[in-house]
């Protein structure tokens, strides 16, 4: 019999481990938005009183928090207090032979070692079964955070040519400017990848680029990515819309 899926979420007293269908749910829709009892037992169809045991536990371990609804104190709005940082996959023998292939591949000089060995590190991981696609987008924004003391610019366009630069000088990928209105930016790299290692990137290019704008701008952005790594595409295509 298989053991159940799980996903890992941080929370500020530590990772929990998270296997019932019910609390998974909820949890992924409170990524999305904010929810009331209510508008949870219409998304999943379970009763309230249901609810209410998950939510009263998974407010005890952190992972989700309440406050009252404005609009009707008697009423509770919850949201998530916790990060999803991975989820367990189906081991896979192609992904580590994969991995011995980008390490066989990278040697030769350090730099070019040093990045197929982080490479070859996502790509791991995955092969065991643990798939880290969220936690490489905090991870990038905690990047973006520590990058954005050395960000000049305050303008959205200086932004994005300083990080630019940064991006060529460090080998991190060719980050060009597609369109202005809206602004859209493909980040390229000419390293081989696939769909899996692929997406962790992008996750991780994100985090940096959210994190560098609102640091440097008091703005909150929405940055949606369109194409991606490994998916009939060898670059990152995000879309970067301010928030009004």
């Amino acid at each position: 019999m298989d053991e159940p899926a799980f996903d890992i979420y941080s929370t500020s007293s530590g990772l929990k481990q998270i296997c019932n269908p019910v609390r998974q749910r909820i949890l992924t829709e409170l990524q999305v938005k904010d929810l009331s009892l209510t508008d949870i037992a219409n998304i999943t169809g379970k009763a309230q009183s249901t609810l209410s045991v998950h939510l009263d536990k998974m407010v005890k371990e952190k992972l989700v928090s309440s406050r009252d609804d404005p609009s009707d104190n008697r009423r509770k709005i919850f949201f998530l207090s916790s990060k999803p940082v991975a989820k367990s996959t189906n081991p896979s023998d192609e992904m580590m032979k994969y991995m011995h292939k980008t390490i066989l591949d990278s040697s030769g000089t350090p730099s070019s070692f040093l990045k197929g060995l982080m490479r070859s590190l996502l790509i791991g991981l995955e092969a065991i079964g643990l798939a880290i696609d969220p936690a490489m987008y905090e991870v990038g924004s905690e990047v973006g955070k520590a990058l954005s003391t050395k960000v000049e610019s305050t303008d959205i366009e200086d932004i994005v040519s300083e990080l630019q630069e940064f991006y060529e000088m460090h080998d991190l990928g060719e980050v060009c400017v597609y369109t202005f209105i809206p602004l859209t930016i493909i980040i390229r790299d000419d390293y081989e990848t696939n769909a899996e290692t692929g997406n962790k990137l992008c996750m991780f290019h994100e985090g940096v680029f959210k994190s560098v704008l609102e640091n440097k701008t008091g703005r909150r952005f929405i940055i949606t990515e369109n194409e991606c790594f490994g998916i009939a595409y060898n670059y990152c295509k995000f879309i970067i819309e301010p928030v009004y």
